[in-house]
């Protein structure tokens, strides 16, 4: 017996660091190993009496209660048996959390989580320069899997310079929070290769990557470590002298078409049609707003966006609205409050106001905050199921993270 219970805690030990090594090579890897880590966590938790350690931190009791207001919300919801399956299934992250950390506190095995992540990503940004610069056909390579019905790539990421694995907007986002925690580990641990991985990064993410949201996200965090990270004049004269020689090279030309696509964007709002980012983000917040407006406390129900969407599109005219209706608003804000009203909304401010107050006083813990806020706004991050899964873990980390970080 007591073999056993050492070889489950071996296997355990290491569940959530392969899970954080896969999460931009393999979706069903990731997934395979946090369902194993949550279900070895759960039957551990039980089997000790932790029970009270899944409630012991108010973020725990606002997860919980988001998810149990899902599945209430099942039962008035005006969206189809599939629709609701869907959307509780995505939402059941919430419930995951308490045992991500418990996970992670009874291993202490956050440091060996991290070294994964980093490692996992390093190949994928590897990567990732090999097929900007065509240096390998990563077509021949999507292509050569899919004949043997292995794995399916969308097709915005074969058309992406630098994705590989995962949608451009998951790759750009994890490899932001990959920057700043190379930076992070290159101070704290003296190591050169740190910090050119955390500059090979930043520069794949802001001018090679076509996501805007990991713009604002790797800005700010490159603002962040400014402030906290970077306090070398020498070294912030010689990052800025390097950066502006690339915004003059042929590498800014990627940021600059996407910025481009801003203005472009919006003249084709004025002529209705919509069918561009901020074209369809822009729809969706208006219906966002409708959802909340006419079921401004309990909201329409679980997995219901679809369903209002398409209303919303009907009544106003607005065609061809086939190409519109989804139940993603990319808005984790607009997703919860038109599902579970502002009730749900409000419990979702709190567990994001509590998870800030854990990340205070710690840089690395506001680094991971910063990833989570700014995920929340321009996508539904716990709705998608691998931005969803990253997110876990690093609040799993955060949670963890109770050492006090000076400015450096």
């Amino acid at each position: 017996m007591f073999n056993l219970r050492k070889n489950i805690d071996r296997v355990n030990f290491f569940l959530l660091p392969l899970a954080a090594f896969f999460i931009l090579i393999s979706s069903a890897a990731t997934n395979l190993f946090i369902f194993l880590c949550i279900l070895f966590s759960a039957f551990i938790c039980i089997k000790n009496r932790d029970v009270k350690k899944l409630i012991e931190k108010k973020v725990f009791i606002f997860s919980s209660i988001l998810f149990l207001l899902f599945l209430v919300s099942s039962l008035y919801s005006i969206a189809d048996f599939q629709q609701i399956y869907e959307s509780i299934k995505k939402y059941i992250k919430f419930m995951y959390i308490p045992l991500i950390y418990y996970s992670i506190s009874i291993y202490n095995n956050n440091e060996t989580i991290i070294k994964f992540f980093i490692t996992g990503c390093t190949i994928v940004l590897l990567m990732s320069y090999l097929k900007f610069f065509s240096i390998i056909n990563f077509e021949l390579f999507y292509y050569f899997f899919a004949d043997l019905n292995f794995a399916g790539y969308e097709h915005k990421i074969v058309i992406n310079k630098t994705a590989i694995f995962q949608h451009y907007i998951i790759q750009g986002v994890i490899l932001s929070l990959y920057s700043f925690l190379c930076l992070f580990s290159a101070y704290k641990k003296e190591n050169f290769i740190y910090y050119i991985l955390s500059f090979l990064s930043f520069i794949n993410v802001l001018f090679m990557n076509d996501s805007r949201t990991a713009f604002i996200l790797i800005a700010s965090l490159f603002i962040l470590s400014f402030l906290f990270i970077i306090k070398n004049i020498k070294a912030r004269i010689v990052v800025f002298i390097i950066i502006l020689l690339i915004s003059f090279s042929q590498l800014s030309e990627n940021l600059e078409n996407r910025l481009s696509v801003l203005s472009t964007d919006i003249k084709l709002m004025e002529n209705n049609d919509y069918n561009t980012s901020l074209g369809l983000r822009t729809l969706w917040l208006r219906v966002g707003i409708e959802n909340l407006s006419e079921k401004p406390i309990l909201g329409y129900g679980a997995g219901s966006f679809n369903k209002t969407s398409e209303k919303y599109f009907i009544e106003h005219n607005i065609s061809p609205y086939d190409e519109y209706v989804t139940n993603n608003p990319h808005n984790e804000f607009i997703s919860i409050s038109t599902q579970l009203g502002l009730l749900g909304l409000s419990f979702f401010i709190l567990f994001l106001f509590y998870l800030f107050k854990e990340s205070k006083g710690n840089i690395l813990n506001v680094g991971i905050f910063l990833t989570i806020i700014i995920s929340t706004l321009f996508n539904s991050a716990f709705y998608d199921n691998m931005l969803g899964l990253f997110l876990i873990i690093i609040i799993g980390l955060l949670l963890h993270n109770k050492q006090k970080f000076q400015k450096l």
